[in-house]
Formats: C-alpha cells, structure tokens, sequence
C-alpha cells in the first residue's frame, strides 16, 4: 500500500509533529509511506490555510496514492485529497482535538459545523484520545467499526541526549534551577497561566524557558514584560527537535498546564510523554487524560497557585522517573504503533473496506 500522510495546520504546530512522527513509524514498519511538509508557519488570520489549500491542489493534481491520512479535517487538506479519493484513494482523517472548542461565538460553530462536514468525507478516522473516540462514535454512528485508534506516542530515538548535549543546554543557565516549556504557542497553550504560577514561586533561583513559536509568541513576551518577570523567563522562539530534545533532558522540572475545559478532555499530550520518556520530573495539572499519569507527575488542580506549588513540589522531590520511562516504552512507543497502525491498513486494503 501507497500512503500519503498530510497535515492542515502550520509546520510548527504539534499536530504536524503527529502527522511526521506517523509517516516515520509506517516507513519504518515497511510500508511506503509518503509525507508532503506543510509549506508554511503560523500567521495570523489563519492565512497560512487558505495559502497551504493553493499548494496543496497543485502538489496532489496528478497524484495516485492507496491512501491518504489527513491530520485535522480542515478544507485546505480535505478538499485537494478528494482528487485522489476520486481515483480510488481511502481517505483517512485523524482527529487529534475538538478544534471549535478553542474558539467562541461564530467562529466556533463554523470550525464546528465545517469539520463535521468534511468527517463525512473520510472512508476511516483516527484518533488518539478514548473520550474523544466515543464522542467520535456518538456523532458518526455510520462508521461503526471504522475508526481506529491511533496513539500518541513517542519517537524513542529522538530523546536519547548525551551527557554533553544536556551539559551544554544546561550551560546558559548555570547555578539555576531550569523549568522547561514547550509548545506551538496559541490559545491552546495557556502561557498565561503558567506566567502566573511561576510569579508566584518567589525564589530567585529559577529560570523559566520556553521553547516554541506561534501566534501569541509575542503576546506572552509582553505579558511576562509587563508581570516583570524579566530575566526569569528565557523565550527562544521555535526550536529544532534535537535542540528541544537536549533542553528537555537539561532541565530541573518541565510543565504541562491544561485549564479544566470541556476541550482538554479529548487531548492527548505529546509533550507529557516526551518528557516522561526523556526522565524529567513534571509538574502536571490533573485534567483529562493527565489523570492518567498521575503516579508519574507532580499533578496539581488547573489555578496558577496550586500548579505553583505543584512546582516547587517537583523542584525539591523527588519521582520514580524508572519506571516512567518503562511505561511509556510500553505503552506508547512509534516504533510499535506504526506496525499496528501498518497491520490495520493492509487489513483495510484486503478486505476493500
């Protein structure tokens, strides 16, 4: 079998890390996995849609695939790949969020109503989340058997750090405690939060540093300008795998902070099992599939005072970071899910269904 993986949203989002880190494990499993990048960064009005949709027609016009996994179901994907739906291609549609659920008013109905539409489009969905599978099912009852679940896991290799890479991450930041961030900085984020927990440490031993870019990047530069944070908290824009991979395993204490929304129940945190993987100690506010994790995690309720105490819990503690590690090998490895994720489609593709 011939697949295409695509993603809708930007190169720097995390659901495009999805989308590469699938294409990745089914090459690797022995299929003929194919990946065309997103072409474009983040920008505002969601511009880098309506331009990607343009790129996208043209890069699939005279394509031929088996099969074609679409991260996200948004128009600038969905309606291209239906040229390759027409020449006989499975359509397949990964649901990885509930995307209307970051919006309000009018705009959230229309993401709403147009992802409802598009799903309707796809032979088999795939998700990564078990609330939002039976949400899936309960909305798409025709699909019956045919969504597939599709966990979010780790690249095992790309976390492996020396000692000296770590060493020199932790350089810039000597005689300070290092608490580390990552994300694609939008409204899913909830840098603000986090800004506010760790203005309330008051310790002046502690740097936080956030590694990421996006379209509130320079919106929580002037918040942490304006909480007068100032050298406490280090932005380094968008950072390549192995520089994040080398901070992530430098640092002290690393965060995941989820308000306690409707739409963080049906997330599945990359970072959460990365940062596990890589052995940190984490502090976690304890909202949705987190409770999962909880044995493994400094958790804390979703308020900026109690994740601050939830950090300086993890600042000075201590957790089983052994036996995190060897739960996410088991349980979340890319390497393992590509060769399930392969089985599934070459059953898919000899049964015609």
């Amino acid at each position: 079998m011939n697949i295409l993986v695509l993603s809708s949203q930007a190169s720097n989002t995390g659901s495009t890390l999805r989308g590469y880190y699938i294409y990745k494990s089914l090459k690797k499993a022995g299929m003929n996995a194919f990946y065309i990048p997103p072409p474009f960064k983040s920008m505002v009005f969601m511009a880098d849609f309506a331009l990607s949709f343009v790129y996208y027609f043209f890069a699939l016009m005279n394509k031929n695939y088996d099969a074609v996994l679409i991260i996200k179901p948004y128009p600038n994907t969905v309606i291209p790949a239906m040229m390759l739906k027409i020449r006989g291609a499975k359509l397949i549609i990964d649901i990885d969020d509930l995307d209307h659920g970051y919006r309000d008013g009018v705009l959230s109905g229309i993401i709403e109503k147009m992802q409802h539409w598009l799903v309707k489009k796809a032979d088999i969905l795939t998700t990564h989340n078990n609330n939002l599978m039976k949400l899936l099912k309960a909305r798409n009852p025709e699909f019956k058997n045919r969504i597939y679940m599709l966990k979010q896991c780790v690249d095992m290799a790309a976390f492996r750090v020396s000692a000296r890479a770590a060493a020199a991450a932790k350089k810039a930041y000597k005689g300070q405690k290092m608490i580390f961030y990552t994300a694609h900085l939008n409204v899913a984020s909830y840098l603000d939060e986090i800004l506010a927990a760790f203005s309330l440490l008051k310790r002046d031993d502690v740097v936080l540093v956030v590694a990421g870019g996006g379209p509130l990047e320079g919106h929580y530069r002037k918040t942490a300008r304006r909480m007068k944070l100032g050298g406490r908290v280090v932005f380094l824009g968008q950072t390549g795998q192995e520089e994040t991979a080398a901070l992530m395993s430098a640092a002290d204490v690393c965060l995941v902070y989820y308000k306690n929304e409707e739409v963080n129940r049906y997330r599945a945190s990359m970072k959460l099992r990365e940062y596990l993987w890589a052995g940190n100690k984490t502090a976690a506010t304890l909202v949705g599939e987190i409770k999962d994790f909880k044995k493994f995690v400094f958790g804390s309720a979703a308020t900026p005072a109690s994740y601050a105490a939830a950090i300086n819990l993890a600042l000075n503690g201590k957790k089983n970071t052994a036996a995190a590690r060897r739960f996410i090998k088991k349980e979340y490895n890319w390497d393992h899910e590509g060769e399930l994720f392969m089985r599934f489609l070459e059953t898919v593709e000899k049964n015609g269904s």
